[in-house]
């Protein structure tokens, strides 16, 4: 049949309501502009429809709302005029199952989202202190292990909690992700503030939806990981329950702290078990919304234009073999595949969008939906087009294989845009690229998952990649340079399979200048090609090995030579001018005195040492205690910038809360684990809190050396 244009119902709002904020939208823009407007009222105005501050004075980002990825060719092409027209010819796919657009005039915003309305798209609460978009497994309804397609209650809860009132007055972000297995290349749940996974439950002989539900995950610097609120709940509940949630969090969620404001820690404050209380309570004292019901789960049934076909192709060139094998995946629904498109680094140009709307139209229709890893997954391909469609993919440079496999890393935008990006991962993937598929060649190195942040944030989700990255700094001889910390061994969405809460999160190894980064990825995969055992995982053969041989293994990688030596070591890669640390605002001043270095080499061995003892499960005492030390001494050593020459006759805690944290010298989520720590008990550090601690003591350390190097160069800072 032909193709034809089918819109599903519109979670985003009536055309007329979404017209009417959009002009309030343009008007506040124009206030603004005028000076007429409060700068901080703004900014979070703004925020809440998605229009986000860059690097880049006088421009932004505009960040869509696509719940579980659902994009349709007519939406494509939206975003075609929008990269266009308004952009810098770009349209960025996120880890949130979302699209962005950078180098957007704030005067053109508002004629920005008019153009994405037409196609019942959105901004709003796309970011900001806000239900953020509603993530879901691409591939929900279609392999063997599914219980059923949770996309209906995904789109019913992406318009219940849109602009609902529980939800404006939040201290920080809030998201959700839907599952309908358990399969962890898919299922998130254990990272995200509220995961609901399918289950099907038989119940007096008829099998039942509903599902189990996580509450408390989160990555950022130091992740935490969802536990159970629920092991089965029926599916008429889980709305509720989620509103339930989220209210509690609007009231009991820090707001004036932002290091500690997402659920998670309200979570970890409360304990599973009282939080669990606390959802009934709520849920008991609320009559049902009748908002928060599924009414038609078939409309959201994908509509093929083709149907099914019985001959899966065989391929006649050694690419489309690659292809198919590892960018097809057959459904259950027999004659059916879904196909994987590898987008390098999320990045699409109006070009490729409009070519791909064309494609889409004339080979499967309106099925396609955005994944986690910055990759597109078009569903329910008749196997007769299979080829067909590799075809037309890679006459417009999408048709290459290894879609999130080792040559195909996942970036942030890092510091080509975002204000607390310290490097550029896109800069890094292109550097590393040709040993990366060189690698890909390697069956048994092609599906490692390398995933780019720009800094500690994890805006890429390093710690579930099997090898990670975020960008660091080192100062040698006054001059900075880029530097990526390692983090082996995450599990995608297998964080709960450990022994221990947390486990399946990757480890921080150690920090590699980023020259030096391709070779470092080299040798770990050639060792994990060359030594790992049969069916052995990444993450389970970095496990097996240990600290101390990884660390041997990497050690050749460590070191850089000094400016005079190797001056391109000190730049980020395709760039002729010298690398400069610009992360955050504000301004360092004083200098660096030599008490300074003794005392960061002493925190580096002793958070290193924290590390080693919590792997090795040595007394908890002695754990904390020097968890404890390396962050007191790297705190001891930013003082000594301020003119104290013997830190030790001082509050450390209180100087470093008035001289760095308060004045906004220092990142205030790292910051606060100092403080934090340095007022715990240490007999009270229990649990997963410990493995937090040892963490969140290596990452304060790692920030302290990117201030010092600031300070050295506070030109950079500007």
């Amino acid at each position: 049949m032909a193709y034809e244009p089918y819109l599903r119902p519109n979670v985003a709002g009536t055309p007329e309501f979404v017209q009417d904020e959009i002009n309030a939208f343009g008007n506040s823009v124009e206030r603004f502009v005028a000076g007429q407007l409060d700068e901080r009222v703004f900014l979070e105005y703004r925020l809440r429809h998605g229009v986000y501050g860059q690097r880049q004075d006088g421009v932004h980002m505009l960040r869509s709302k696509l719940p579980l990825g659902l994009l349709s060719p007519e939406q494509m092409d939206s975003f075609a005029d929008v990269a266009e027209v308004y952009g810098h010819g770009i349209a960025h796919l996120t880890t949130r199952q979302d699209i962005q657009v950078h180098f957007v005039p704030l005067k053109k915003t508002a004629d920005l989202m008019r153009t994405m309305a037409k196609t019942n798209m959105t901004a709003r609460e796309a970011c900001g202190n806000v239900v953020r978009n509603v993530c879901g497994s691409p591939v929900s309804g279609l392999l063997d292990d599914s219980a059923f397609d949770i996309t209906p209650w995904g789109m019913a809860l992406t318009k219940a909690l849109l602009r609902h009132p529980d939800g404006q007055s939040l201290g920080r972000k809030f998201k959700i992700t839907f599952a309908d297995s358990f399969d962890p290349v898919y299922n998130l749940s254990v990272i995200h503030d509220v995961g609901a996974t399918a289950v099907l439950k038989e119940i007096d002989g008829k099998m039942v939806k509903g599902f189990k539900v996580l509450v408390g995950g989160g990555l950022g610097a130091v992740p935490h990981e969802a536990q159970p609120i629920s092991e089965w709940m029926p599916a008429g509940d889980l709305l509720p329950t989620c509103l339930a949630i989220l209210r509690l969090f609007g009231v009991h969620g820090e707001k004036k702290n932002r290091a500690r404001a997402r659920l998670k820690f309200v979570v970890a404050k409360w304990g599973i078990e009282k939080f669990r209380e606390e959802v009934a309570k709520e849920i008991a004292a609320h009559p049902n919304d009748p908002q928060l019901t599924v009414e038609n789960e078939e409309i959201w049934a994908d509509r093929p234009i083709h149907p099914p076909n019985t001959n899966f192709p065989q391929g006649t060139t050694e690419r489309q073999k690659a292809w198919l094998r590892t960018n097809v995946i057959r459904q259950a629904q027999d004659g059916y595949a879904v196909v994987k498109v590898r987008v390098p680094q999320g990045d699409l140009t109006p070009d490729q969008l409009r070519k791909l709307a064309s494609l889409l139209r004339k080979e499967v229709g309106d099925t396609t939906r955005i994944g986690v890893e910055q990759q597109l997954f078009i569903r329910c391909v008749a196997f007769d087009r299979l080829l067909a469609l590799q075809e037309g993919l890679d006459s417009i440079g999408l048709g290459g294989s290894q879609s999130h496999g080792v040559a195909d890393p996942i970036t942030c935008p890092g510091a080509d845009t975002c204000k607390l990006g310290i490097t550029s991962p896109r800069s890094l993937a292109r550097q590393i690229n040709d040993k990366l598929e060189k690698l890909a060649k390697n069956p048994k190195i092609e599906k490692l998952r390398i995933h780019v942040s720009g800094c500690p944030n994890s805006c890429a989700q390093t710690q579930i990649a099997d090898i990670g990255l975020f960008g660091a700094s080192r100062t040698v001889e006054g001059v900075t340079a880029p530097f990526f910390m390692m983090v082996l061994g995450g599990q995608m969405g297998g964080v709960g399979s450990g022994a221990k809460l947390g486990d399946g999160f990757g480890k921080a190894m150690l920090k590699v200048p980023a020259y030096q980064v391709g070779n470092a990825v080299e040798a770990l995969a050639t060792a994990y090609a060359e030594q790992s055992e049969e069916e052995e995982t990444f993450g389970a053969f970095i496990n097996r090995l240990g600290r101390k041989p990884i660390k041997e293994l990497l050690a050749p990688y460590k070191d850089i030579p000094k400016p005079s030596e190797m001056p391109e070591a000190y730049r980020e890669f395709g760039s002729e001018g010298d690398f400069k640390m610009q992360r955050g605002v504000g301004e360092c001043a004083g200098d660096i005195v030599a008490l300074s270095d003794l005392l960061m080499a002493d925190a580096d061995r002793l958070a290193d040492e924290a590390t080693a003892l919590y792997e090795e499960n040595a007394d908890k005492g002695r754990i904390v205690k020097v968890a404890h030390q390396a962050m007191d001494i790297a705190a001891k050593a930013l003082l000594t910038t301020t003119g104290i020459q013997n830190p030790d006759g001082y509050d450390i805690p209180k100087e470093f809360k008035t001289r760095f944290y308060d004045s906004g010298r220092i990142y205030e989520g790292v910051g606060h684990y100092y403080l934090f720590a340095s007022a715990e008990d240490p007999s009270s550090v229990e649990g997963d809190r410990l493995r937090r601690l040892v963490e969140e003591s290596m990452l304060f350390v790692e920030e302290t050396h990117t201030i010092l190097g600031r300070i050295q160069n506070p030109k950079e800072a500007q």
